[in-house]
């Protein structure tokens, strides 16, 4: 695969991907009461809506093959690593949708994330699991729920400087986090243990 085999924000026209990019224009690039801080839920979403730096790919089938999932992900690292933005390389995504499979495979998301979740941070990347009822929590409260969308998708993005509340059950994890962003790292680092302190 690489860049011209990808379906970008501004010519992704297909049905199957309206959700999705409805989701994400109404709800991540927007405040939400639960958010449990101000501004949109994601900070980056809407800038890279801007700069037409999301883009797709489309899984027509209603069953998950694991491995070839894996493998295919796995292959898009160095996609994209060698993807070309022309404003800021840092808001680019690739998203994998999977608009047709059946909620019996939603658990498929969670095990290709956890997988492959090692292998990104490896390289200072991020892959997150978004499908409807997933319970992962946000960074700002516990009963917020950012990824629970209503299509199932896999997405890569850069690593951002608030994933370390990702990152905290895996020493390895928290080493790679403070390497890629040093002392700004562990000044919000610091912060967040601060905060879990509180509550």
């Amino acid at each position: 695969m690489n860049q011209s085999e990808l379906l970008s924000w501004k010519n992704s026209n297909k049905e199957e991907l309206n959700s999705i990019k409805n989701w994400i224009s109404e709800f991540l690039c927007n405040p939400h009461p639960s958010l449990g801080r101000t501004g949109n839920v994601c900070p980056f979403a809407r800038e890279a809506i801007d700069k037409d730096s999301i883009y797709f790919t489309l899984e027509n089938s209603f069953y998950l093959d694991k491995e070839h999932e894996i493998k295919k992900i796995t292959n898009q690292i160095r996609l994209f690593k060698e993807l070309k933005i022309d404003n800021n390389e840092d808001y680019k995504v690739i998203i994998n949708a999977y608009p047709y499979i059946n909620k019996s495979e939603y658990n498929k998301i969670e095990l290709i994330q956890n997988e492959l979740k090692p292998v990104f941070v490896e390289e200072s990347l991020m892959i997150g699991q978004f499908y409807p009822g997933c319970k992962e929590k946000g960074l700002w409260n516990d009963n917020f729920f950012p990824l629970d969308s209503p299509i199932s998708f896999l997405a890569i993005r850069n690593m951002a400087i608030t994933d370390i509340a990702f990152l905290m059950s895996n020493n390895y994890f928290i080493e790679k986090y403070l390497q890629h962003f040093g002392k700004r790292g562990e000044d919000f680092l610091k912060k967040l243990m601060e905060r879990n302190k509180s509550i």
